[in-house]
């Protein structure tokens, strides 16, 4: 296998997963063929795509093809109507994200309320959060982390690309 047709291996996977694939995984493919480095490839691939319609993405060594977000403004096309988060479910997927793995009753004491089970709920089938684990504490209680498709969706490489909280309490949110 020559070097251009690893590089279409490489693209022919990514396409055709129905979810993104593990940069490990890409490469364990290719070296079945042939020794090339799947890094170079991908960032070749990155620099190729970057002025198409649908642009190469990673997150967390997790590699997909995403539609240009130059596009969205023309590519409106809702197949479900949207919903609308509350105001208790952003603040919770915020908590979340910032202080994760974290426990319902985590959250509860940074938002002074109550979570709802149904937050959760709605949390997970968006797939924004996932559970963790468990906190070794009495009770056992589940942890809660962010999950891929929140990454996804706010379109961010690692939650360290997440703003920093002193940078939000500039905004003026009123």
């Amino acid at each position: 296998m020559n070097y251009e047709d690893a590089k279409k291996l490489v693209e022919g996977l990514i396409f055709s997963a129905g979810e993104p694939l593990a940069e490990k995984y890409i490469q364990s493919v290719v070296e079945r063929y042939e020794k090339y480095s799947v890094k170079q490839i991908l960032q070749e691939l990155v620099k190729e795509y970057e002025v198409r319609g649908i642009n190469l993405f990673s997150i967390e060594k997790k590699w997909f093809f995403k539609t240009n977000n130059d596009l969205s403004k023309y590519l409106r096309i809702e197949t479900e109507k949207k919903k609308r988060l509350s105001k208790s479910a952003l603040e919770t997927l915020a908590i979340i994200a910032y202080h994760q793995p974290v426990t319902r009753a985590e959250i509860e004491k940074v938002r002074g309320k109550s979570v709802f089970r149904g937050t959760l709920d709605i949390l997970l089938e968006l797939k924004w959060i996932k559970p963790y684990g468990r906190r070794e504490t009495p009770g056992r209680p589940v942890t809660w982390s962010t999950d891929l498709e929140f990454l996804k969706h706010f379109g961010l490489q690692s939650i360290k690309d997440l703003p920093k909280v002193d940078e939000l309490v500039s905004f003026n949110f009123d």
